[in-house]
């Protein structure tokens, strides 16, 4: 009987919330990853993650080294020209995340490279949250930048 009751409560949220709330309902103890490819080359990224929250970044960035593989977790990957790429962390897994190193492809392989400050739990970001790494360059080979918004869940009535 109780489960009945919490599946009408659900329900009834659901639909006097709207679909707005689904996400925060369903993602609500994550913190959501997005990486945007703004410029017109691919990017290739470096991310370190840490369920540490002070972790200093000189050791979050060793995280792919043999003694330090418990402190955290490297994720590498290709953004294609205005790509986007989204991925989820447990609130309690991603407590410390970082740019270490993201290069920009603009001739074979070769162009400049982006880092970012560390960006942390409870001072920069929240659960359920999405953190967003922006990648844009200034038009031309040699500018090229990160920027990191941090965007709280939303939750809309009606």
């Amino acid at each position: 009987m109780r489960r009945i009751g919490t599946s009408i409560c659900a329900v009834g949220l659901l639909v006097g919330a709207g679909c707005a709330a689904l996400p925060f309902l369903l993602f609500s103890d994550t913190v959501r990853v997005t990486l945007i490819n703004e410029t017109g080359s691919s990017v290739d990224v470096e991310l370190f993650l840490s369920d540490e929250q002070n972790i200093p970044r000189l050791l979050l960035l060793e995280v792919d080294k043999d003694f330090v593989d418990r402190l955290g977790e490297r994720v590498d990957m290709l953004i294609l020209p205005g790509g986007r790429l989204s991925f989820f962390r447990s609130c309690d897994d991603l407590q410390a995340i970082v740019v270490g190193d993201a290069d920009l492809n603009v001739l074979g392989g070769l162009g400049p490279d982006a880092s970012s400050d560390v960006i942390r739990d409870g001072s920069d970001f929240g659960c359920g949250d999405e953190i967003q790494f922006i990648f844009h360059d200034g038009g031309n080979l040699l500018d090229f930048d990160v920027d990191v918004v941090v965007l709280e869940p939303t939750f809309a009535i009606g």
